[in-house]
């Protein structure tokens, strides 16, 4: 097993925040409780690092744990906390997880939660796992391994010791590089949800088929349809797209069919519409829910027949087309409402793919803030980043999605294109703050717009299943048709962070 990439691979997703964290995991070498225990591996970031907790890990706390087999959750001096887990191999309890951090909620909560998922994981791999420390890794760093590597800091000594020159950094990180995601040329992240997105995309690309692209305006849905013909056989053709809101609809036909020099007042010459202009490759139909009734029907024809007919013209052109259709709309309830057509819907959604949203992504915020800067030319080399600019761009919840995300570079590079180390003061005032403007979820009864009513609603629904379930956050996703992380993102989207201070039967 490769221990550097298993454990780079963990730690990817680690929630980076607070004041620091350590992390150990130790596995006992032998049978009986009198049974050494050896330190597999052991991680630390911020205040953690410098006071070098990862080759001190609390084997009291350890021994307390696996001899009762029970985790402790215990509260240190300055606020911190240490959290211990068992891990069981074959019904015994064959090592320990521990993690230190110093972090206020909501980030403690997500430190607590990601070390249950990695308790899980780590259980059945216990007697496969050899020592291998990020601290003597030249590719570690003090936060997130794989986003965020130190550079060698100049004048280091080659070898095993290099470590202790590249981790004096306080508490800043390096800006991580930015990573296209696999799958997805053009594409930039490094959270599950885009691996798994492109991990999908190559074989829907290949097989051809018409697919309907979801996702909230500014996730980058023009991106995802581009891949989809990059990936696809028809790279050689043209990819041509048109925003469905961007035209009126008196010129919609005509750019969509063309048409005939003379068949309108104003029509002096042929025109070749898109769709003819597309033939041989893609035509990428963004925000699809705003085309009018009239041309929905027409475009049905279009994909049922294969052929397209110009304004003025009698006769039919073939052309040869693969759709990709976009919309930030709920188009099931644009087909109850009359507004769009269900045969069009079901040409369209051969597959459907979900694009999610920037904040249920946190990870992938720094990438991108590193290559909207790189794209504006600057030289990223050397830069940093400290840890409560990050915490604060991280917990952000970007309702603009990507497209905020780049107009917030935009307005840094624009005040501060000297600075080398970007820092909180440096952000706009309300990513600064975190005030996001949200209202009492118990306030159902007050008239507001249907979109602010929808968030109302949820964050209501998620304390009445908390509260119903007793504070167990578990119990309260599975009554809410989610998962756990899906809940707890839910909760910090929000801002609900009085949710996250019971764990009660976690």
């Amino acid at each position: 097993m490769d221990m550097a990439g298993f454990w780079r691979e963990e730690m990817r997703s680690f929630p980076h925040g607070g004041q620091g964290a350590a992390l150990w995991v130790v596995r006992r070498e032998g049978e009986g409780e009198a049974a050494p225990l050896s330190l597999l591996f052991g991680w630390a970031s911020g205040r953690a690092r410098t006071r070098g907790l990862a080759a001190r890990p609390p084997l009291a706390s350890f021994m307390r744990a696996m001899a009762g087999s029970k985790e402790e959750l215990t509260r240190q001096d300055g606020g911190a906390s240490l959290w211990v887990e068992p891990l069981l191999f074959k019904g015994r309890t064959g090592g320990c997880l521990g993690i230190w951090f110093d972090a206020a909620e909501p980030w403690g909560e997500a430190v607590f939660l990601w070390g249950q998922r990695l308790a899980s994981r780590l259980g059945p791999l216990l007697q496969q796992l050899t020592r291998h420390s990020v601290e003597t890794d030249g590719q570690g760093t003090g936060g997130q391994p794989t986003l965020f590597p130190l550079p060698t800091a100049v004048g280091a000594a080659p070898g095993p010791r290099r470590a202790a020159t590249v981790y004096r950094r306080g508490s800043e990180l390096a800006l991580p590089r930015p990573v296209t995601v696999p799958g997805i040329p053009g594409c930039v992240g490094v959270s599950e949800e885009m691996i798994r997105l492109g991990r999908r995309l190559g074989p829907i690309a290949r097989s051809g088929v018409n697919v309907l692209l979801h996702g909230e305006s500014g996730t980058g849905k023009e991106i995802l349809a581009r891949a989809l013909h990059l990936c696809s056989d028809r790279h050689q053709g043209n990819f041509v797209g048109q925003n469905c809101a961007a035209l009126p609809e008196s010129l919609f036909e005509s750019e969509l069919f063309g048409h005939k020099a003379g068949s309108f007042t104003g029509a002096a010459g042929d025109k070749t519409g898109l769709l003819a202009s597309a033939s041989g490759g893609t035509f990428f139909l963004d925000e699809i829910g705003d085309m009018p009734l009239i041309l929905q029907i027409k475009l049905l024809r279009v994909m049922q027949e294969r052929r397209v007919r110009r304004i003025g013209e009698l006769t039919c052109r073939p052309v040869d087309l693969r759709f990709v259709a976009a919309t930030h709309k709920d188009l099931h309830r644009e087909i109850q409402e009359g507004r769009f057509r269900l045969d069009l819907f079901y040409r369209l959604k051969v597959v459907s793919l979900h694009i999610p949203p920037l904040r249920h992504r946190p990870e992938d915020v720094v990438p991108l803030f590193t290559f909207f800067l790189k794209k504006r030319g600057w030289d990223v080399g050397g830069m940093t980043i400290t840890e409560n600019a990050l915490t604060a761009l991280q917990t952000w919840p970007w309702p603009g999605n990507v497209r905020e995300l780049e107009n917030e570079v935009h307005r840094f590079a624009a005040l501060h294109h000297q600075e080398r180390r970007i820092r909180l003061r440096h952000l706009s005032p309300e990513i600064q703050t975190g005030e996001t403007g949200r209202i009492d979820p118990m306030d159902l009864g007050t008239l507001r717009p249907l979109e602010q009513a929808s968030e109302v609603l949820e964050q209501y629904l998620i304390r009445k299943a908390i509260a119903a379930t007793d504070g167990r956050k578990a119990a309260a996703a599975r009554r809410l048709g989610l998962s756990r992380q899906g809940l707890y993102k839910k909760i910090q989207r929000y801002g609900m962070s009085d949710l996250v201070m019971s764990r009660k039967g976690e």
